[in-house]
């Protein structure tokens, strides 16, 4: 089985004072991104937060997939992510996710919780996708 997905970006001007736009999906919501929000806090939104957030949901969906599989209720999944853009001499990289996800009200040990945490993050498509960064977890019992 295949399952295709859309997104777009259009970009106009120079990158130091020009805009973007991403889209996501045919009929999306409509993102706005600039320089200023990849390198400024607080800025607006920008490729590496959506791919921060593509990460934990696919994460998210995926441990609470592991949980089911162990044959237990699933509580609530709650993911973050943190990724960092650096440059390098041939360019920028993303060089690291940092997830942290916290299980709630779930009928795992925190040690079952955190091998099946564990396990998504080998086996999540996001997490196999950026296998070249450094993905580091936090996963605990709320």
């Amino acid at each position: 089985m295949k399952i295709l997905r859309h997104a777009s970006a259009i970009w106009k001007g120079p990158v130091q004072t020009g805009t973007g736009t991403m889209t996501l999906g045919r009929d999306g919501q409509v993102i706005p991104f600039s320089l200023k929000s990849r390198t400024e806090d607080n800025a607006g939104t920008n490729p590496e937060e959506l791919i921060g957030a593509a990460h934990a949901g696919c994460f998210s969906m995926a441990l609470t997939s592991l949980i089911e599989e162990s044959g237990k209720p699933v509580g609530e999944v709650s993911t973050s992510a943190k990724v960092t853009l650096e440059q390098k001499p041939d360019g920028f990289w993303i060089t690291e996710v940092h997830l942290v996800t916290r299980g709630s009200n779930q009928s795992l040990s925190n040690d079952e919780f955190v091998e099946l945490a564990n396990k998504a993050k080998q086996t999540c498509p996001v997490s196999k996708l950026y296998s070249s960064a450094t993905i580091t977890l936090d996963a605990a019992l709320a």
